[in-house]
Order: C-alpha cells, then sequence, then structure tokens
C-alpha cells in the first residue's frame, strides 16, 4: 500500500487531478486514516488498477475517510 504523511503531497495531487509530477501511474483515491501504531493521520494512495477500498478493508487503518476520489 502507498502511504504518505505530508498533506502537501496530497495537495499536489490533487491539483494534478489524481497526477503527481513524475509518476507515471495516476492516483485515483486519496483516503486519510489514523495509523493503528500512533493514532497519527496518514494518507492512503489508490493508484488505478488497484482496489478502491484497500484502506476501508484494511485492519490496520483506523477510521478512514475519503478525501478525494478521480471520476
Amino acid at each position: 500500500m502507498a502511504t504518505v504523511n505530508s498533506l502537501q503531497i496530497v495537495n499536489d495531487i490533487i491539483a494534478g487531478d489524481g497526477w503527481y509530477p513524475g509518476d507515471p501511474i495516476r492516483v485515483v483515491k486519496i483516503v486519510r486514516y489514523e495509523n493503528q501504531w500512533n493514532g497519527n493521520f496518514a494518507y492512503g494512495l489508490v493508484y488505478d488498477g488497484e482496489p478502491r477500498d484497500k484502506y476501508h478493508a484494511a485492519d490496520a487503518c483506523h477510521n478512514p475517510e475519503t478525501l478525494w476520489e478521480a471520476r
């Protein structure tokens, strides 16, 4: 699973409509969740071709919330 802790990276992906500079694959969904080890927010990136519910179904991801999803 691709996870980032930087809200700036998340904002850049959203501003690029799922494209992050230099990445060859588009992000189609971003999920904010609480990390199971320290409770801090983390941002799960779902790339094109991956199951869109993978962060909502993962036990390690507490209180997942979809922040952005491609149409």
